[in-house]
């Protein structure tokens, strides 16, 4: 399955990965990234396995417990939406 990121999804992983870099720590960033790419590679297996979001065409997935990964999948083809801040007001 090819995976697709939108231009809004790579911007708020860069910024994720600055803020844990700058405020907490190297291995930190590192460890988020890790569990991108590893929940990345699980949604390509399994595609339904994170529940419809608030818009029913996505999905949403817990990253960790501060972040969440949108995604949804047309024509075997996943769309990486967005990732976003679970604490802050998003409409997904």
């Amino acid at each position: 399955m090819e995976v697709v990121w939108s231009e809004e999804s790579l911007r708020n992983y860069y910024r994720t990965i600055d803020y844990l870099i700058l405020e907490w720590d190297v291995s930190i960033a590192i460890q988020f990234d890790k569990n991108l790419i590893d929940l990345v590679e699980r949604v390509r297996t399994f595609e339904e396995i994170c529940p419809k979001s608030k818009l029913l065409q996505y999905h949403k997935c817990p990253i960790d417990k501060n972040n969440s990964l949108i995604y949804k999948i047309i024509n075997n083809t996943l769309f990486i939406v967005t990732i976003i801040d679970n604490r802050s007001n998003h409409s997904y």
